[in-house]
């Protein structure tokens, strides 16, 4: 606030003394040259620029008022029910792609959970179906092998 203060003051001291500055021609201020342009004389109050009148283009609409009517037809209602119910069909149809995405990936997490189960179980199977695994099993149960061959059956 101080600094407008300061600048202020300056400029209302300057604004005193202006015929100080001024040459005897009174047509330079400050080393300044006007042009001729006498600074210091009265000056009319400004009255606005003089415009000359702009051709209406249409002279219909310039001695008519705006009629809406002639914009709201049955017409125009149709396009306009057309275009929403597209953008309604687009906006549904997005919708149903996004749901549909979504019920797709939870499908994929399932199967790849299903997938690393089965892998897994099948796993286990494996070991359990091994001869070291059986063998163990037999000896914890009291079953030893038997020196007699086996004997094949024919039918």
């Amino acid at each position: 606030m101080s600094v407008l203060r300061r600048a202020g003051s300056s400029f209302t001291a300057l604004a005193g003394k202006a015929k100080a500055f001024l040459d005897e021609k009174r047509d330079s201020f400050g080393g300044y040259e006007f042009a001729g342009v006498d600074v210091l004389g009265e000056r009319q109050p400004f009255s606005g620029y003089e415009s000359e009148p702009v051709p209406s283009t249409s002279p219909k609409l310039s001695s008519t008022a705006f009629n809406l009517g002639a914009i709201l037809r049955l017409r125009s209602f149709l396009y306009l029910l057309a275009v929403t119910g597209i953008f309604l069909f687009q906006i549904g149809s997005t919708l149903a792609i996004n749901d549909l995405a979504l019920r797709n990936e939870r499908l994929r997490e399932q199967l790849r959970i299903s997938t690393s189960i089965t892998t897994a179980q099948a796993l286990e199977i494996r070991q359990l179906q091994s001869i070291r695994n059986i063998t163990g099993y037999a000896q914890q149960l009291g079953l030893s092998a038997s020196p007699v061959p086996p004997v094949e059956l024919k039918p």
